[in-house]
């Protein structure tokens, strides 16, 4: 397979959606291209702008935090599964933070959990509810100013 073919495969990868390097390098190596071809593509995609893992972790970071919100921990860790470097991932997060109300949006989504757990008593529904924003990646702390905020909405637990 020649360099046009990974070059096109390639740029067609990037018009679905941003991708890491890491990712881009996988795909293209699933295909069979050679590692040197793949490098210096790699390398020509970041020069032009094409591929740059800071922007990703950016754009990433804020789309969640408009469509799934999440805790920080929870970002991490898939950027970091798509091969996303942690000064990279810490430097994104550093610059959105003013952004990312993670209390906020915790509240938001433990309020939503909450009406479906009506039916359950008090601690069996926070219990569920701690479990969901955990693994959303939300810290312990939030997560337990979020319950003691859910408490005082509560009225007549059984």
């Amino acid at each position: 397979m020649n360099e046009t073919t990974a070059r096109n495969f390639a740029l067609r990868l990037l018009a679905i959606r941003p991708r890491t390097v890491r990712e881009l390098r996988d795909k293209l190596a699933r295909r069979g291209y050679a590692p040197e071809a793949v490098a210096a593509l790699l390398a020509d995609l970041s020069a032009i702008g094409l591929l740059d893992d800071a922007r990703f972790a950016r754009l990433w970071i804020e789309s969640r935090a408009a469509l799934k919100p999440m805790g920080q921990a929870r970002l991490r860790a898939e950027l970091a599964a798509k091969g996303v470097d942690r000064e990279l991932v810490d430097a994104a997060l550093s610059a959105l933070r003013d952004g990312l109300d993670e209390p906020a949006a915790a509240l938001q989504l433990a309020q939503r959990k909450a009406r479906a757990f009506q039916g359950l008593g008090r601690e069996a529904r926070e219990r569920r509810i701690a479990g969901f924003l955990g693994r959303r990646g939300y810290s312990g702390g939030v997560i337990s100013a979020t319950l003691k905020k859910l408490r005082k909405g509560f009225t007549g637990d059984g």
